[in-house]
């Protein structure tokens, strides 16, 4: 299984935006990959939340580009608005070969910062998700998380319970806060789970919205196996998931994980 993770430094410009999302997407798909995966909020960054519809046109497009092009999508994630009132969920929408949406995630964790410099409630009118983002593609079972829920270990370890061996993350992760825990817990995540885990990050961004880039995919045994820094562009690696099968056999830690 070939993936592409798709970094860019989102603006507050949404057409400025799609038109980088499908620049780069369409890198991937000359790189023949199966699966492309956009970051958290690549349609709009900036004041507002730019909230989208389920059937929106801007959604359309995606879906009819993932059938034109043969490819999977994880459309990252956009503020996808409540019916009826003022909130939005942060949500993950996966789009199969032939256009169709077959699973969505929202974000269950939120963003929250309480420090005398910096003040975010995430939650403040976002809806957290209930359901597990697990879906399975091509005979591969498959995890979702976003950003924020990369802090929450009992998570992702719910997701490999139920058969997770590829999980991506897409997120707009901030360098004050956690640029340490990027690098320390994209690894770890993959490690503890023994999955591949596919880190789609956002870069750029000023002051405290700068975001840490550093996006990546990290091999069940800590290897990253490709990454990309501060620049804008794409991350492309080979998932090899019989042997990911046989280092599970081998290394059976996954097996006596207890429910305390």
């Amino acid at each position: 299984m070939k993936v592409s993770l798709i970094q860019i430094n989102s603006q507050d410009q949404k057409e400025e935006n799609i038109q980088k999302a499908f620049h780069w997407m369409d890198e991937s798909v000359n790189h023949g990959v199966d699966i492309i995966c956009l970051s958290e909020k690549f349609l709009y960054w900036g004041k507002g939340r730019g909230a989208e519809k389920q059937e929106s046109d801007t959604i359309k497009m995606f879906q009819e580009y993932a059938k034109k092009n043969q490819v999977n999508i994880i459309l990252g994630s956009i503020a996808l608005q409540v019916e009826d009132t003022e909130n939005i969920t942060n949500t993950a929408f996966v789009i199969n070969r032939e256009g169709e949406i077959i699973h969505r995630y929202d974000k269950i964790y939120m963003y929250t910062v309480d420090r005398q410099d910096l003040q975010v409630d995430e939650g403040k009118d976002t809806i957290k998700g209930k359901n597990l983002g697990f879906f399975e593609i091509e005979g591969v079972k498959i995890g979702i998380g976003i950003c924020f829920d990369l802090r929450y270990p009992e998570y992702f370890k719910a997701l490999v319970l139920n058969g997770a061996e590829v999980i991506f993350l897409p997120s707009s992760f901030r360098k004050s806060t956690g640029e340490l825990a990027w690098e320390v817990l994209t690894k770890a995540r993959a490690i503890e789970n023994q999955v591949y885990f596919c880190a789609c990050n956002q870069t750029g961004g000023i002051k405290e919205k700068e975001r840490c880039g550093n996006t990546r995919v990290v091999s069940f045994d800590g290897t990253i196996l490709s990454d990309i820094k501060d620049e804008e562009g794409i991350v492309i690696a080979d998932l090899d998931i019989d042997k990911l099968r046989e280092f599970r056999k081998e290394f059976p830690v996954l097996k006596q994980v207890e429910k305390f």
